[in-house]
């Protein structure tokens, strides 16, 4: 596959992650905010569902950022690469935070235990976004999109 294609794929897998780990953050948090347990219930049950959207994306991400980095170098590769493994280890928390917060929702009551959950998967999803769009930048830093900054 030609190296354009790849940053291609690249490209509009980050930006189909960016934006669904946006919307189960800003759901999650809307939802929270409102105390409405219907709408709980209702969220809790579109990011199960929705899932597997990130399951496909995220490992196409990953693959597609491994075969641009190639050989590379780079020590911004590198910090990219080491963000990856961060965001995976994450993602893999945040399924299991995701799931379990479905089950509470919809089986169990939205009670106190619901609640610490949903805050500890805000704080995972919230620093997930932080990495990935550091990965963004640096992305755009190789392309030549954004100027290195000089300190």
């Amino acid at each position: 596959m030609k190296r354009s294609k790849i940053v291609t794929v690249h490209i509009i897998a980050t930006c189909i992650a960016v934006m669904t780990i946006s919307c189960f953050f800003s759901f999650s948090l809307l939802a929270e905010i409102l105390g409405n347990e219907v709408f709980i219930k209702q969220v809790k049950t579109a990011i199960l569902y929705c899932l597997p959207i990130l399951l496909i994306c995220m490992p196409v991400l990953a693959l597609s950022g491994k075969k641009l980095a190639g050989n590379s170098k780079s020590s911004i590769v590198a910090k990219k690469l080491k963000r990856m493994k961060l965001v995976a280890i994450n993602g893999v928390i945040l399924i299991s935070l995701a799931i379990y917060l479905y089950y509470h929702a919809i089986f169990k009551t939205i009670d106190t235990t619901f609640l610490l959950i949903q805050i500890l998967e805000l704080l995972f999803g919230a620093i997930n976004l932080g990495l990935i769009g550091l990965n963004i930048q640096a992305g755009l830093k190789l392309s030549g999109r954004m100027k290195k900054r000089r300190i």
